[in-house]
Protein backbone atom coordinates (compact mmCIF):
# COMPACT_ATOMS: atom_id res chain seq x y z
CA UNK A 1 0.00 0.00 0.00
CA UNK A 2 1.43 3.38 -1.01
CA UNK A 3 0.32 6.03 1.48
CA UNK A 4 1.32 9.63 1.02
CA UNK A 5 3.59 11.15 3.63
CA UNK A 6 1.82 13.24 6.26
CA UNK A 7 2.23 17.01 6.36
CA UNK A 8 3.38 18.83 9.48
CA UNK A 9 3.58 22.53 10.21
CA UNK A 10 6.79 24.04 11.54
CA UNK A 11 7.59 27.62 12.47
CA UNK A 12 10.88 29.50 12.30
CA UNK A 13 12.05 32.99 13.16
CA UNK A 14 14.27 35.57 11.54
CA UNK A 15 16.22 36.86 14.54
CA UNK A 16 18.61 39.75 13.92
CA UNK A 17 21.31 41.46 15.96
CA UNK A 18 22.09 45.17 16.06
CA UNK A 19 24.26 44.80 12.91
CA UNK A 20 21.35 43.36 10.91
CA UNK A 21 22.87 39.86 10.84
CA UNK A 22 20.62 36.80 11.00
CA UNK A 23 20.92 34.13 13.70
CA UNK A 24 21.67 30.68 12.30
CA UNK A 25 22.03 27.48 14.32
CA UNK A 26 24.12 24.47 13.32
CA UNK A 27 22.37 21.17 13.96
CA UNK A 28 24.19 18.44 15.85
CA UNK A 29 25.75 15.60 13.87
CA UNK A 30 23.30 13.09 15.36
CA UNK A 31 20.21 15.13 14.41
CA UNK A 32 17.42 13.21 12.64
CA UNK A 33 17.10 15.95 10.03
CA UNK A 34 19.92 17.80 8.29
CA UNK A 35 22.74 16.71 10.63
CA UNK A 36 25.59 19.22 10.70
CA UNK A 37 23.69 21.75 8.58
CA UNK A 38 22.81 25.33 9.47
CA UNK A 39 19.21 26.18 10.23
CA UNK A 40 16.94 28.97 11.41
CA UNK A 41 15.71 28.72 15.01
CA UNK A 42 12.34 27.00 15.12
CA UNK A 43 10.54 23.68 14.95
CA UNK A 44 7.24 21.84 15.12
CA UNK A 45 3.93 23.33 16.21
CA UNK A 46 2.20 21.45 19.04
CA UNK A 47 -1.52 20.73 18.57
CA UNK A 48 -2.54 23.01 21.45
CA UNK A 49 -0.65 26.18 20.46
CA UNK A 50 -0.95 28.99 17.97
CA UNK A 51 1.75 29.54 15.36
CA UNK A 52 3.11 32.56 17.27
CA UNK A 53 3.13 30.66 20.57
CA UNK A 54 5.03 27.85 18.87
CA UNK A 55 7.70 30.10 17.36
CA UNK A 56 8.23 31.87 20.71
CA UNK A 57 8.58 28.48 22.47
CA UNK A 58 10.88 26.96 19.86
CA UNK A 59 13.22 29.97 19.71
CA UNK A 60 13.45 30.10 23.50
CA UNK A 61 14.06 26.34 23.77
CA UNK A 62 16.80 26.39 21.13
CA UNK A 63 18.53 29.69 21.95
CA UNK A 64 17.40 30.95 25.35
CA UNK A 65 16.17 34.14 23.61
CA UNK A 66 12.67 35.55 24.10
CA UNK A 67 11.17 37.04 20.96
CA UNK A 68 8.03 38.97 20.05
CA UNK A 69 7.12 37.61 16.62
CA UNK A 70 5.90 40.04 14.01
CA UNK A 71 4.35 39.33 10.65
CA UNK A 72 4.97 36.26 8.56
CA UNK A 73 8.12 36.85 6.50
CA UNK A 74 7.48 33.93 4.17
CA UNK A 75 7.31 30.17 3.91
CA UNK A 76 9.28 27.17 2.80
CA UNK A 77 8.11 23.69 1.89
CA UNK A 78 10.33 20.65 2.02
CA UNK A 79 10.26 16.91 2.25
CA UNK A 80 11.95 14.68 4.82
CA UNK A 81 12.19 10.89 4.67
CA UNK A 82 9.04 10.39 6.76
CA UNK A 83 7.04 13.60 6.28
CA UNK A 84 6.45 16.78 4.30
CA UNK A 85 6.94 20.08 6.08
CA UNK A 86 5.20 23.40 5.63
CA UNK A 87 7.51 25.91 7.32
CA UNK A 88 6.17 29.34 8.23
CA UNK A 89 8.88 31.94 8.90
CA UNK A 90 8.11 34.88 11.19
CA UNK A 91 9.98 38.11 11.63
CA UNK A 92 11.44 37.61 15.09
CA UNK A 93 12.81 41.09 15.59
CA UNK A 94 16.09 42.47 16.80
CA UNK A 95 17.69 41.05 19.92
CA UNK A 96 20.64 41.97 22.05
CA UNK A 97 20.94 38.82 24.07
CA UNK A 98 23.33 35.99 24.73
CA UNK A 99 22.55 32.78 22.84
CA UNK A 100 22.34 29.63 24.97
CA UNK A 101 22.14 26.62 22.66
CA UNK A 102 20.05 23.55 23.40
CA UNK A 103 21.31 19.99 22.90
CA UNK A 104 19.89 20.05 19.35
CA UNK A 105 22.57 22.44 18.08
CA UNK A 106 26.35 22.63 18.35
CA UNK A 107 27.08 26.14 17.13
CA UNK A 108 25.48 29.47 16.27
CA UNK A 109 26.48 32.36 14.04
CA UNK A 110 25.26 35.85 13.27
CA UNK A 111 25.39 35.90 9.48
CA UNK A 112 24.93 38.55 6.81
CA UNK A 113 22.26 38.08 4.16
CA UNK A 114 24.92 38.07 1.44
CA UNK A 115 26.81 35.22 3.14
CA UNK A 116 23.62 33.23 3.75
CA UNK A 117 22.84 33.15 0.01
CA UNK A 118 26.13 31.37 -0.68
CA UNK A 119 26.06 28.87 2.20
CA UNK A 120 26.08 25.31 0.87
CA UNK A 121 25.59 24.06 4.44
CA UNK A 122 22.22 25.82 4.70
CA UNK A 123 19.45 23.63 3.25
CA UNK A 124 18.35 24.74 -0.22
CA UNK A 125 14.79 25.45 0.94
CA UNK A 126 16.09 28.13 3.36
CA UNK A 127 18.48 29.59 0.76
CA UNK A 128 15.49 29.82 -1.61
CA UNK A 129 13.44 31.44 1.16
CA UNK A 130 16.11 34.14 1.58
CA UNK A 131 16.26 34.74 -2.19
CA UNK A 132 12.49 35.33 -2.21
CA UNK A 133 12.81 37.44 0.94
CA UNK A 134 15.22 39.78 -0.87
CA UNK A 135 13.08 39.94 -4.03
CA UNK A 136 9.99 40.80 -2.03
CA UNK A 137 12.02 43.50 -0.24
CA UNK A 138 10.63 42.52 3.13
CA UNK A 139 11.87 44.42 6.13
CA UNK A 140 12.64 42.55 9.36
CA UNK A 141 10.20 43.19 12.19
CA UNK A 142 11.01 45.83 14.75
CA UNK A 143 9.01 45.57 18.00
CA UNK A 144 7.09 48.68 19.12
CA UNK A 145 9.05 51.00 21.36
Amino acid sequence: MNLEKPYIISVYALVLNEKGEFLLLRRSENSHTNPGKWDLPGGKVNPDETLKEAVVREVEEETGISIYPGEIAGEANFELPEKRVIAIVFNGGYVISEVKLSYEHIEYAWTSLERILGMETLPAYFRNFFKRFILENKKPYEPPV
